[in-house]
């Protein structure tokens, strides 16, 4: 089943929320005008919005929306009037190369943690419009919809930053994922 253009509801395969440990993985590499005045947007926060309590706590301002909170905050159609500085988010499985598209077009700084395949939207993404990967050592092991995480939940594909703005060094960077960092779900 293809997810609507706008959606009303999740599909259950996009229901996967963030390990803090991925999130850790990006925050070095924020541009650092985020702050409490001037936010980050996490566009998909989904309903724990865990990934915006995690930036939360590194200190940053957050607008958290969700794709499923109606048209008024769908990422795909809407602007937060806050100031906001870049978006981070682990955007639904099924509308990853929309909201990726979308956000090249809104040209502002992003991070957003997608499948680390070599689809032709993230080649054109890099190749194109200039993104850059920052590609963890090890996989990350989402939180399932009914709470699994850890060798309970181990990805069964390779996850990776896909990023515009954020100045990493090379088109591909490498930053490693330890064993320990994974504890801390």
């Amino acid at each position: 089943r293809v997810q609507p253009e706008t959606p009303v509801e999740s599909q259950d395969r996009d229901q996967f929320q963030t390990p803090n440990y991925a999130t850790d993985l990006i925050v070095p590499f924020i541009p650092r005008t985020p702050n409490r005045n001037n936010c980050i947007w996490e566009p998909c926060c989904g309903e724990n919005e865990k990934m915006a309590g995690r930036l939360w706590h590194h200190g940053y301002g957050i607008i958290a929306s969700d794709l499923c909170n109606g048209e008024k905050y769908n990422a795909l159609t809407w602007i937060p009037e806050h100031n906001w500085a870049c978006a981070i988010t682990n955007p639904p499985f099924s509308l990853k190369a929309k909201i990726v598209k979308r956000f090249i077009q809104l040209d502002k700084p992003f991070a957003f943690l997608v499948p680390g395949d070599w689809s032709r939207w993230i080649i054109d993404a890099i190749s194109i419009s200039g993104c850059q990967m920052l590609v963890p050592s090890r996989r990350i092991n989402y939180i399932t919809p009914t709470g699994k995480s850890g060798k309970e939940s181990a990805a069964q594909f390779h996850s990776v930053w896909l990023t515009r703005y954020f100045n990493l060094l090379h088109a591909i960077t490498f930053v490693e994922l330890s064993k320990e960092m994974m504890l801390n779900i």
